[in-house]
Formats: C-alpha cells, sequence, structure tokens
C-alpha cells in the first residue's frame, strides 16, 4: 500500500505556502493522494460576513487549476489555525500534514511560526516543512532523487528508519544515514576515542538496518546535531531529510531537542515522524 495516501495542506495564502503548493502537488501526484486544504480564520480577524465570504472564494480559487485532476477536499473553517489542524487530523486521518515554517499571521511571530511548532510538537502525524518554501522550484524541477534519515539511535530510530526506507522504495530515491554524536571532538576527547564511539554507533545502525530491512549508505560524524545534519544533506545533495520529531514516551512524547535546530537549518525540505 501507498505510504501517503492523504495530504492535510493548512493554506494561509502566503509566499510559502504557494511555494509549499508545489511540493503538495508533487507528492500528490507521485502517490495519487488525496489532499485536503484548510484555511482557518482565526478568532482575533474580523469576522464579517463580507470577509469571511471573501475568503472562502480565496480558497475556493486557490489551485484550482493546479489541482483539478486531483481528488480534493476544501474545508473553510473559524477557529484557531493549530485547533483546527488538530481537529482535521484526527476527523480526516492523513498520512502526512505540509505547511511551512512560517507564513502569514500566527505563521510569521517566529522563523519557527508559532501555528507549526505547535502542529510539530503536540501531532502525530508526519509532517513535511521547508524554511525555503517561499524560493521553492517549478514543479518540473522537483524531484526526490536522495532521501537523508536523521537518526539518534534512540529507541524511535527503528521507526524513523523504517518510515525513510518505505519512502525511498515508493520514490525510487538513493537513501542515506546520517547520525551525529553531539558533545564530542576530536581535539578534546582525543581522535581514538571518537572512533570508538563512532565503531559503537555503526554496529548500532547496521543492527538497525537488519531489523528494519532498509538498506542504505550511513555516515557518521561528531558535532552538533543541527550542523552534522545540515553540512550532510548538503554534501549528499539531499532533495529530503526524515527526522524523528518524539522523545522516548513514544508519539505523543516531548519533542527532540535538536529537532527544532535541524528544521531551521536544514537546506533541504524535511519530513519530521
Amino acid at each position: 500500500m501507498s505510504l501517503i495516501k492523504k495530504i492535510l495542506f493548512p493554506v494561509d495564502f502566503s509566499s510559502a505556502c504557494q511555494g509549499t503548493a508545489r511540493y503538495v502537488e508533487w507528492l500528490a501526484g507521485r502517490f495519487e493522494a488525496k489532499i485536503m486544504l484548510l484555511h482557518a480564520v482565526g478568532n482575533g480577524e474580523v469576522l464579517v460576513e463580507e470577509f469571511l465570504l471573501a475568503r472562502k472564494a480565496q480558497l475556493d480559487r486557490f489551485l484550482a487549476n493546479e489541482l483539478k485532476y486531483f481528488t480534493t477536499e476544501r474545508v473553510f473553517v473559524v477557529g484557531q489555525p493549530e485547533q483546527e489542524i488538530a481537529r482535521a487530523e484526527q476527523s480526516w486521518r492523513p498520512d502526512l500534514i505540509m505547511m511551512p515554517t512560517h507564513g502569514l499571521g500566527y505563521f510569521r511571530r517566529l522563523l519557527l511560526g508559532s501555528v507549526t511548532a505547535k502542529v510539530l510538537h503536540d501531532l502525530d502525524t508526519p509532517v513535511w516543512t521547508s524554511v525555503h518554501a517561499e524560493s521553492a522550484p517549478q514543479l518540473e524541477a522537483i524531484h526526490c532523487r536522495r532521501i537523508l534519515c536523521g537518526i539518534d539511535l534512540s529507541a524511535r530510530s527503528s521507526d524513523v528508519l523504517r518510515w525513510a526506507g518505505e519512502l525511498a522504495a515508493e520514490t525510487e530515491a538513493r537513501l542515506a544515514v546520517i547520525h551525529a554524536i553531539p558533545g564530542i571532538d576530536a581535539e578534546s576527547y582525543g581522535r581514538e576515542f571518537v572512533s570508538y564511539l563512532t565503531d559503537q554507533s555503526t554496529k548500532r545502525i547496521e543492527e538497525l538496518k537488519a531489523e528494519t530491512g532498509v538498506s542504505a549508505e550511513v555516515y557518521i560524524d561528531p558535532g552538533e546535531p543541527a550542523k552534522v545534519v545540515a553540512c550532510a544533506a548538503t554534501a549528499y545533495q539531499a532533495d529530503l531529510v526524515v527526522i524523528g520529531r518524539h522523545g522516548g514516551d513514544g508519539l505523543t512524547g516531548h519533542i527532540f531537542q535538536n529537532a527544532y535546530s535541524i528544521l531551521r537549518t536544514s537546506p533541504c525540505p524535511v519530513i519530521s515522524i
């Protein structure tokens, strides 16, 4: 069965949202996925009838031509965006949520917008994000030939690697694994100690590959995880990075300490699960 059958696309009509739309169109086409376009008018906005009708009409026009051959559902609601996204996740059960890291209104408060941060922290569904959505390439230039999977060797690593492996298989992409050894550098700890930690990490990753049945190249480097992943993504020419974002308590656990940093610094889009 297809890994991605339903895509939830929160829409705010920003330039970042316009760029994200090209990736939505590409992924939906690649997986023949259904799309829900969700626009939430926040309670703090002017809720006069003319304004609401204009916004609904804007949603109806948004990507109407680009998505005319897709199975789409357009949902217009009044409510806080993060709450409405959560409701849609619970009722519609998407396989992937796609949204820029920032956009208009609530999205623009921080580089990693408050709505996006809330979705990443609270929801269980894999989330696609990109800090470069505003400069997204044209649809015909989007591809997924190389996927980089960042794992931290925690209990969730097998789930992350398995998901990345399935995505790579369905997109016929090459897959590589990157693992950062944080807080360690050769000058402070000596090359022998770094080499020992690298060997131990390599053994664990090979066990995970055997456990999941995933074939992948392996890269291990000491350093801050966000920097290590960003450098590896650039060197590998990755089109997509896959990481885990929830901690040892399972899908409802706290977000990994390094996930936000990786999302902010990745040179390519990130899917966090």
